[in-house]
């Protein structure tokens, strides 16, 4: 146990486990070509991805199983308007720019929505909430990108409306490797349950479910 585990584990957190319920929803925020295209400064790291490149596997397991995935993707007005007070220049995301089309990786299909965002959380100023809600969802599976930024964001959001939050660890990447290591284990220690990608791959090929269309 290292010494960081020491610390939560006498603080009481991680204590138990949230689980699998019954009617998930695969989530991916922000696979989008700024962040796994060469030709973008956002878009070099490979640790992105192959997150990416990894989140195919359950993607193509959800359409398999008829579990409804939602995408997320940042772009903003050109006259930057809608950028609010981000501490990073990303105002070059615009709206209809190859930058903001979801990655080659994990394209979407008819039927599944992709949700313009502008912060980090999937859930703020979206009509995700509802998407999910309408659907009767109880499990958010939460892939994407950035670890330390809009999937933490997203995955505390997930958990403060109640959804049991799940997030396959090899399916989310950072920038860099110490914050996405940092928030995986803050975020498993608070708010979700952080698995290799196989077990949550074995939850899906397991469930029984009736079609879901959205």
């Amino acid at each position: 146990m290292t010494g960081k585990q020491a610390v939560y584990q006498q603080a009481g957190y991680g204590q138990k486990q949230v689980g699998f319920g019954e009617k998930p929803a695969l989530l991916l925020v922000d696979f989008q070509q700024a962040f796994t295209s060469d030709q973008y400064p956002t878009g070099k790291n490979p640790f992105i991805k192959q997150a990416a490149a990894e989140t195919a596997e359950l993607l193509a397991l959800a359409r398999e199983k008829d579990i409804p995935v939602i995408y997320t993707v940042v772009g903003y007005r050109d006259d930057d308007w809608d950028t609010g007070n981000w501490k990073t220049d990303i105002g070059w995301i615009t709206i209809g720019s190859h930058a903001m089309e979801v990655s080659t990786e994990v394209e979407p299909i008819a039927g599944e929505p992709v949700v313009l965002k502008k912060y980090p959380s999937a859930f703020f100023g979206t009509e995700v909430l509802s998407l999910l809600t309408t659907k009767q969802i109880d499990t958010v599976i939460v892939t994407g990108c950035t670890t330390s930024g809009c999937v933490r964001a997203s995955i505390i959001d997930s958990f403060s409306y109640g959804f049991k939050t799940i997030v396959p660890e090899e399916c989310v990447g950072d920038q860099a490797k110490e914050s996405h290591d940092a928030n995986l284990f803050d975020v498993n220690a608070r708010y979700a349950d952080v698995l290799p990608k196989e077990q949550v791959a074995a939850y899906l090929k397991a469930l029984k479910t009736t079609p879901i269309t959205l």
